[in-house]
């Protein structure tokens, strides 16, 4: 089977494998837990593009790149942020709302978010067609309805759903990491050649992203638990349809230089987020 067919079939079961942990109850926190969920709905789909806007002020390379930076920024949460969130000690629930709630109106956002890019980074060439509704249905059909049908499962056949969750979401862990690596090998000799020129602002951008969460989150009041989880939620990009995009729907691999490079940085800021979280002394700081 070619890319085109394994990239977004390996995409919907990541997907699946998340709607199988989610209940209707998990929408119900917007309502319970308004700012929590306001605020990371804020960060994830208004402050992350407007900060992959800021770091790409002065950039002269390659517009390709500079689309596929926001494609990234444009993306919701990645399938590792509710793991990882555990891990921190954040709130997995938030942040599995989170996740949940970014992916389906990803459907809509998306599109919006390239649309508005590609006339800025592009001008009105069509150097990269953006056929707008071929993204939200591509989309849709790769996230909205893998995530309904894993909450259908989840909702008719709970015995089986919690069965084959923490399977599901290993595989899908799996599958992730062999889509990026996959890209990685295909871009390598483009990863290597231009990192220096967009690494240190997708650095920028990552950091950016997890300060402004937590800065925004304890500016509300909200408990530490929540603004790990709200941090990491929009550190951690779901780079698996970043990928997506630029393959499958806009046929450009060269846009996957961005997301790869990310998916390296996002990983290993994660990984001291969650040693400096779990120290007592970063407790204290967010009370």
């Amino acid at each position: 089977m070619s890319t085109d067919i394994l990239l977004p079939i390996g995409l919907a079961f990541i997907m699946f494998s998340i709607g199988l942990g989610l209940k209707v109850g998990d929408f119900t926190r917007v309502v319970r837990y308004p700012r929590a969920i306001f605020v990371g709905l804020l960060n994830q789909i208004v402050l992350l593009p407007l900060i992959g806007l800021a770091v790409l002020l002065g950039y002269e390379g390659r517009p390709e790149f500079a689309l596929g930076i926001m494609i990234l920024a444009a993306s919701p949460g990645g399938i590792t942020s509710n793991l990882l969130t555990t891990l921190a000690g954040g709130n997995a629930a938030l942040s599995v709302s989170m996740t949940a709630l970014t992916s389906l109106i990803s459907v809509i956002s998306v599109p919006l978010i390239l649309g508005f890019s590609q006339v800025f980074f592009l001008g009105t060439g069509q150097d990269v067609h953006m056929p707008m509704g071929f993204i939200m249905g591509s989309i849709l059909v790769v996230t909205g309805l893998p995530i309904a049908l894993g909450m259908a499962m989840q909702a008719w056949k709970p015995n089986q759903a919690n069965w084959a969750r923490p399977k599901a979401r290993h595989l899908a862990t799996i599958i992730f990491a062999l889509i990026v690596a996959s890209a990685f090998v295909g871009q390598m000799d483009n990863i290597l050649t231009y990192f220096t020129e967009i690494g240190p602002r997708l650095v920028i951008l990552n950091v950016a992203t997890m300060g402004l969460g937590l800065f925004t989150a304890r500016a509300l009041g909200l408990a530490h638990r929540d603004r790990i989880a709200i941090a990491l939620e929009c550190g951690l990009q779901n780079a698996a349809l970043a990928i997506f995009i630029a393959v499958s729907v806009l046929g450009n691999p060269v846009l996957v230089v961005p997301a790869i490079t990310y998916a390296l940085v996002m990983n290993i800021t994660a990984a001291g987020f969650i040693v400096w979280a779990r120290r007592p002394r970063f407790r204290t700081a967010l009370d």
